[in-house]
């Protein structure tokens, strides 16, 4: 069987995403800190994106991860072995009609992934296991690009047997 290129004119379903830096997050943080009640809505964002990129840049740059604040857990990238799965390179695949597989040669076959866990302390938070982690789209493709660099540094994972 033959490499079946993708429909690219079909129809995409999205999920739907919603903003949670808006007005009534900003009007609750000046209830919590009266001392920044002539804050922006503009500043405020621009407050909490720059310390994302911070936390976002020690993840990548610290080997053992960062311990996110109040304790609510810990994000650290660790590099696996590549998937038994095949991963296809589209791009390369539509242009040549043949499936092409990724090989991540830059990286020795090893793929980042970011990992994030609550379980930080021996004394676990009462609902930490409701609590998830999904990472944003900047920071996942900060990690790719680092990660073709400095993959040595990580911790190297085995795989599920």
């Amino acid at each position: 069987m033959g490499y079946i290129k993708p429909n690219r004119k079909g129809k995409r379903f999205r999920k739907s995403s919603f903003i949670i830096m808006n007005k009534s997050k900003l009007i609750e943080f000046k209830k919590m800190y009266s001392e920044h009640s002539d804050i922006s809505l503009k500043e405020f964002n621009n407050v909490v994106k720059s310390f994302s990129n911070e936390i976002i840049n020690s993840v990548i740059e610290n080997r053992d991860g960062v311990i996110l604040p109040e304790k609510i857990g810990q994000v650290l990238v660790v590099a696996f072995p590549r998937p038994k799965k095949k991963i296809i390179d589209f791009g390369k695949s539509n242009e040549t009609g043949v499936e092409h597989y990724h090989g991540n040669w830059d990286t020795d076959n090893k793929i980042a992934k970011i990992i994030y866990h609550n379980k930080v302390n021996n004394y676990g938070n009462r609902n930490s296991k409701f609590w998830g982690f999904l990472p944003s789209r900047n920071f996942k493709l900060e990690v790719s690009s680092k990660f073709k660099k400095y993959w040595q540094k990580y911790i190297q994972v085995g795989n599920k047997k």
